[in-house]
């Protein structure tokens, strides 16, 4: 009897263990994005001729818990969390993301941002504090 819950017990412990979530953002990193760059919610995936999704990237603030990821397929690279975020705000530097912006723009910026001229399709969401959500689109 003591075997069987010893076991049990441990099962319990591996489940938990692996659902853990590898892609939380401590809160005050996660605040600096929203008082730094106006944004909520980012979430960006771009496919070349060559690779569907060879990007992938997200960024999301909310109360309870913050989260980032980020993919490229093409460098090979895979971040979560804390690191995720590093990276994503380097391309917000260089996006110089503005809530005003018309979506070509927000297109054009992003994907320049992140390294990617040459692209067959993105798709972006992004949310800037006090203003609705944007989806676009858009394929060459």
């Amino acid at each position: 009897m003591k075997t069987l819950i010893s076991i049990i017990f441990a099962g319990c412990f591996i489940i938990i263990s692996g659902c853990s979530n590898q892609n939380l953002v401590p809160k005050s990193e996660a605040s600096n994005v929203v008082d730094t760059y106006g944004i909520t919610i980012f979430s960006i995936t771009i496919d070349t001729k060559d690779m569907k999704e060879a990007l992938k990237a997200s960024f999301t603030e909310k109360k309870e818990r913050s989260e980032a990821e980020y993919s490229n397929k093409k460098q090979e690279v895979a971040l979560h969390g804390k690191k995720a975020l590093e990276k994503i705000m380097k391309a917000f530097d260089k996006m110089e993301p503005d809530p005003e912006a018309e979506e070509t723009e927000l297109i054009k910026s992003a994907a320049e941002a992140f390294g990617f001229k040459d692209y067959q399709m993105i798709r972006l969401e992004i949310t800037f504090k006090g203003y609705d959500s944007k989806e676009i689109m858009f394929s060459k």
